[in-house]
């Protein structure tokens, strides 16, 4: 589509040009709040409260759903919606925006918080440590964290996972509100990540909340999207963590642009074009 998409409360989704310029605004019918978007058959796909909408440049349509769409992904050819009611959790697959979507229940405890898609499995996690995996879409295998790595590591809330090249990492907070990140191959032995980093006067350890993890291709790292404008880049060294703190918003997501940069959003509808070194 040419645009950068950011979704924020008021039931709008800000259409940015790649150099980071706001061009248009499309909302939604209601003020629903949009908690994820996605491009899918060249259409822009977005998750809230009770529907996904879908906007193919000029036509916006909804298409009603049974719960909150907290998340999006693709995997096989087909758009994935995390979605939670009442009820529990559900997973939505759809092959295209005209025909009726296929409705998986999911047994696990938690409410999804995130999903992620590669070319072998997708994935995704829950607010009670939970990491679901699939690699045809029918049949997921759920590891309890928690219960797992009871002893080992301290009691985790995920907020977000993502595939990466070669892994794919967790993120969230611990039950005393501390920031953590775990590495996994293939996604069921999980290790531990150190968020310490080096500044000028010391060493020190992450302290603002992982809102988001976003993998870089180009820099072959994950890069944590936190509280107090943080950008938090892990790469594959372990003592070569990187913080920055770009302004005093939420930052929620990022995006690549042309010239290998991030565009990245956060609370208060803040924006902005940030070198990646």
């Amino acid at each position: 589509m040419g645009y950068f998409a950011a979704a924020g409360e008021a039931g709008k989704i800000d259409l940015y040009s790649p150099d980071g310029k706001l061009e248009k605004t499309v909302e939604l019918p209601s003020a629903s709040v949009i908690n994820d978007v996605y491009v899918f058959r060249n259409c822009l796909a977005a998750a809230a409260d009770g529907l996904l909408a879908v906007y193919d440049g000029e036509n916006l349509d909804t298409i009603q759903l049974e719960g909150d769409a907290i998340s999006l992904a693709v995997f096989r050819d087909r758009l994935i919606v995390g979605l939670n009611t009442t009820d529990g959790a559900r997973i939505v697959c759809l092959d295209n925006f005209d025909t009726s979507p296929q409705v998986l229940p999911l047994d696990i405890k938690g409410s999804l918080t995130a999903l992620s898609a590669g070319l072998q499995f997708c994935c995704g996690v829950t607010s009670e440590g939970e990491i679901i995996r699939t690699t045809d879409l029918e049949n997921w295998t759920v590891l309890d964290f928690n219960a797992q790595y009871d002893g080992f590591y301290p009691r985790v809330c995920f907020s977000d996972i993502e595939i990466g090249l070669e892994n794919l990492a967790v993120v969230g907070t611990t039950d005393v509100g501390a920031p953590a990140m775990f590495i996994s191959s293939q996604g069921s032995v999980w290790s531990y990540r150190e968020l310490s980093y080096s500044a000028s006067q010391g060493s020190y350890y992450l302290e603002e909340e992982p809102f988001s993890v976003i993998y870089d291709y180009l820099g072959d790292q994950y890069v944590l999207l936190c509280g107090g404008g943080v950008l938090f880049s892990v790469p594959a060294c372990a003592h070569c963590n990187k913080f920055r703190r770009i302004n005093a918003n939420e930052l929620k997501s990022l995006a690549f642009t042309y010239q290998g940069d991030y565009f990245v959003v956060g609370s208060d509808d803040f924006s902005a074009v940030v070198p990646r070194n």
